[in-house]
């Protein structure tokens, strides 16, 4: 097999969500559950994390809360982020990421002062 290296390979694994067509396709009582899914893997402090990675999930469940978010906001947030060309390839969780990010740079950044870090 010859593989061109200007052309991005896209490798799915079948049954799961890769891509703008698969969120189009769940429920929205589906979108909401995986986004619950990504919230609680993404977010669930392990005791191997490093301090940034603690404090930026230390930001963003405060950020959650802190905003009233719930797994349905967060996924229309996610719907509406593929409206946006610049999100049309990229898989739910990448698009997750990059919003939550967003929105929650400001409690991460005070998560980082605490400690002396710069921000973000």
């Amino acid at each position: 097999m010859m593989l061109s290296l200007g052309a991005p390979i896209h490798v799915h694994a079948e049954g799961f969500v890769n891509s703008r067509a698969g969120w189009a396709s769940l429920t929205p009582e589906a979108r909401a559950a995986y986004v619950q899914g990504l919230n609680d893997s993404l977010n669930y402090f392990f005791a191997d994390d490093t301090l940034i990675e603690a404090l930026a999930k230390r930001g963003r469940t405060r950020c959650l809360i802190e905003q009233g978010a719930t797994a349905a906001g967060l996924a229309a947030q996610i719907t509406a982020a593929y409206d946006e060309p610049q999100y049309f390839n990229s898989a739910p969780v990448a698009v997750y990421i990059l919003k939550i990010g967003e929105l929650c740079r400001p409690y991460i950044n005070r998560e980082r002062q605490e400690y002396g870090l710069a921000p973000q």
